[in-house]
Formats: structure tokens, C-alpha cells, sequence
């Protein structure tokens, strides 16, 4: 089984002289079949300021129902982060993102905002080129 992060991909921005922001708004599934949350009408948002690579939209519905009964990601709080650094390795730029969760059971929402740098070059979110010295060899400096 692939991990989650292995899932998302990016696209070529057609236009990256021109400054885009790029907000995606994806109706959480109820990732946990126990406790049946987030509630229906969850919502999870990636913000970016848009670079050379855009993430692929298809990639991103693939990539959430990648953590309907993960086993490790459990929280909707470490979901925000995980989701957060992995649009931000894979689109190569700052992420933000917010979750606006209902919960099964609970009179309560809950918003949860994650600001997440790249760390490392990704396969799906690195141009040609992008992370090498001259001489070929890997760079893997920090944000």
C-alpha cells in the first residue's frame, strides 16, 4: 500500500509570472469508521501562493481517502499537520491548511490551521534540475 504522500501529484503551472493564489476546499469522507468523524459537511482547505507546480487535483480526493482507517493518523489535528507538510513537499512552497470539522456526537466544531514549509525536494513536486549541485549530487538543506 502506498503512504499518503506518495499519492499526491503536481502539475506544471502554465502561468507562473503571474501571481495566483490557489485555495483547495475538499469535503472530508468520515475517515474514522468508530467514531463515524469528521461529520458530514467537514471540510479540509490548502492554501498556497502558487509556484512552478500546482497540485493535481485528482491527487488530492486519492490522497484523503488514503486515511479512511489509517491506522497511525488518528486526530483530526495531526491529519491537518500531515496533510499540511505533505501539499508543501509536494507543490515545493508554503501550505496552509485549515479544517473545519464537525464531530459525531459533540454540539461542536473544531478548526484546526497548519502552516506548513517544504522540508525536502519531492519526486512529484521538483522540476528537473531543482535540488542538485552541479556536480549531480542531492541538496537537502533546511526550509
Amino acid at each position: 500500500m502506498e503512504r499518503p504522500a506518495e499519492l499526491l501529484r503536481t502539475i506544471a503551472n502554465g502561468r507562473p509570472d503571474l501571481p495566483t493564489v490557489v485555495e483547495h476546499v475538499l469535503e472530508l469522507p468520515e475517515l474514522c469508521p468508530k467514531t463515524r468523524n469528521p461529520a458530514p459537511g467537514s471540510t479540509l482547505t490548502l492554501r498556497y501562493a502558487a509556484g512552478e507546480r500546482l497540485l493535481e487535483l485528482f491527487s488530492l480526493d486519492r490522497y484523503v481517502d488514503a486515511f479512511v482507517g489509517h491506522t497511525v493518523v488518528r486526530d483530526m489535528e495531526v491529519f491537518v499537520q500531515v496533510a499540511a507538510q505533505d501539499a508543501a513537499n509536494a507543490a515545493g512552497v508554503t501550505v496552509t491548511a485549515t479544517a473545519d470539522v464537525g464531530l459525531v456526537g459533540l454540539r461542536q466544531r473544531q478548526r484546526v490551521t497548519v502552516v506548513a514549509r517544504p522540508q525536502h525536494p519531492t519526486e512529484q513536486g521538483q522540476m528537473e534540475g531543482e535540488g542538485e549541485t552541479p556536480d549531480g549530487a542531492a541538496e537537502y538543506g533546511g526550509p
